[in-house]
Formats: C-alpha cells, structure tokens, sequence
C-alpha cells in the first residue's frame, strides 16, 4: 500500500505542475502564433489555457500536501508525537523548508491563475513564475538534491527536465482541451482548430523533446554506473521500464509529425491527429508514474 501511496502522490504532484506549468507556456509561447479569423479571438484562447492552468494550480497545495505526509511517514519516530515530528521535519530540514517555499508557490499559483481566468492579464505575470518555480520543487527534494561534486548542474538539469515535459505534456493538454472546447461550441461540431494549433505548438514540441533527452541521459549518466546496472537494479530496471515508455510516446509523437500533421484540414485527418494525440497525452501521465517510482528508488538498491 504503502508504494502505491507514494506512485500515486508523485504522479499527482507531477502532472499538477507539468499542466500548470504547461499553460504558463503556452499562453507566453504556442497561443500567440495561432493564426486567429473573426471566430477566433486570443481572449478565447488564453481563457482556455486559463481553465487548464486553474485547474491543475488547484490540485497542487493538495499534491504538496499528500507529499508532506508521505515524509512524514517515512520520517517520523514512533516514539515521538505527532505534532512534534511534523514541526521537526518542516523546520528542522532542509526537506522541510523546501516544502513550505513549495507550498507557497502552489497558493500563489492557484490565486493567480484563477485571476488569469477571470481575464486578468497580471494573473499570467504572477502565475508564470510560481509556476516555474515549482518546476525546480522535484530537483530540490529529489536525487539531484543528494549529489556532492555535480549538485548544482544536477540540480539545473533535472529542473530544465522538469520545465521542458511541461511544455510538451502541458501544452499537448491545452492543444487537446482548446480543440475540444470550439468542436463543442462551434455549431455541427465538424469544424477543426488543430489545423491552426499543432504548426504553433510543434516547434515547441521539438525543442522541449530534445531538451529532455539531453537532460534525462544526463540524469541516467549520474545515477547508473554502467549498462549492466540498467538490468541489475532496482534503480536500473525502473529506468529502463520509463526510457521504453518514453520511445513509445516519442514515435507517437513522431508519427503525428512526419505522417498526420501534413494531413491537417482533412477530416480523417483531422481525427486521426486526435486521437493519437490523446493516447500520446495518456501515455505520458503513464511515464510520469513510471518517474514517480523512479525518484523513490534508491540508485544503490539491488
């Protein structure tokens, strides 16, 4: 139970701040070469990627607080109460005192973003940057954190890994969600904005992928000592399970670029980017699980 706990609050916490953070990007990056008509206005769009932020800035005090409590689990005495060990562990660490800039950051965030939804442009100025910032939460309390001689490049590259799945998950889920909201409100529903949002997030997409390539062989160079370890390891084993996960999304991706894009404006292909985009999407949140148990496994364990 007890390591289905900890997957399940990992994933939370990190699809909270990869759609957060993806909608930050979006609206400052992918909405802004949308080619708009006169049924298509930017308030439109970036009211979508308003909601899409909301509503994950809103999920993420819950995610950081599941994440306390799974610490606290971990951390605790069974001799000592409760309370006390909870005050130990927020003021007495280092773990602690990242939590609590983290959990303020996910308030800021949340209050922005349903500023951004109300219309409020200052909402995005304020939003952007908590969102951001929680981009490096992971890197903070995770393995990057323990390194000696390489902390700080580290602590950089499993940050820049962290911003980059959010613009490519991220802003997939505003492309998807924008896609559905003006089939549902445009009259027949037979009508497709992907056309005009997949040339505008495609370059996005290309450059978080290469970036998270980079940095994630970085982190594997790190933490595996060997090819043999990939098999040998707990530690090994899982990353093995998440890099084949990750080839599977990424010629998902793949085939949407090379084979489906270019068939944009038709409506089979219209569809067919669709629903591959979907399962793109699903499987991504199936690696940020496969992550989630990855962060909790010692490099060392065999």
């Amino acid at each position: 139970m007890s390591g289905t706990f900890n997957a399940i609050t990992g994933w939370l916490l990190f699809a909270s701040i990869a759609l957060s953070g993806g909608a930050a990007i979006a609206r400052a990056v992918i909405l802004p070469r949308v080619l708009k008509d006169e049924g298509l206005s930017s308030e439109w769009l970036v009211g979508g990627a308003a909601r899409i932020g909301s509503a994950a800035a809103l999920v993420l005090p819950v995610a950081l607080g599941l994440f306390f409590v799974r610490q606290l689990l971990e951390f605790r005495d069974p001799y000592a109460p409760w309370f006390e060990d909870a005050r130990l562990l927020l003021t007495g660490t280092v773990w602690g005192r990242t939590w609590l800039w983290g959990v303020a950051a996910s308030l800021v965030a949340s209050f922005a973003f349903l500023l951004a939804r109300s219309g409020r442009q200052a909402g995005w100025w304020v939003a952007a940057p908590a969102v951001l910032a929680l981009g490096a939460f992971p890197a903070f309390t995770g393995h990057a954190a323990g390194e000696e001689e390489l902390r700080l490049l580290a602590l950089a590259a499993d940050t820049l890994h962290v911003w980059a799945a959010s613009g490519w998950m991220g802003g997939l889920a505003v492309v998807l969600y924008l896609e559905w909201r003006w089939r549902r409100e445009t009259p027949g529903g037979g009508n497709s904005l992907l056309p005009r949002l997949v040339p505008a997030f495609s370059p996005v997409a290309m450059a978080c992928v290469a970036t998270l390539v980079l940095t994630g062989s970085y982190a594997a160079w790190l933490h595996v000592d060997s090819f043999a370890a990939l098999v040998s390891t707990v530690y090994g084993r899982t990353l093995t399970l998440k890099l084949i996960l990750v080839a599977a999304v990424l010629g998902l991706g793949a085939l949407n670029f090379r084979v489906l894009t270019p068939k944009l404006g038709e409506q089979s292909g219209n569809d067919a980017l669709r629903k591959t985009a979907s399962v793109e999407l699903l499987l991504a949140q199936v690696v940020l699980f496969a992550t989630a148990i990855l962060v909790r496994t010692s490099p060392m364990d065999h």
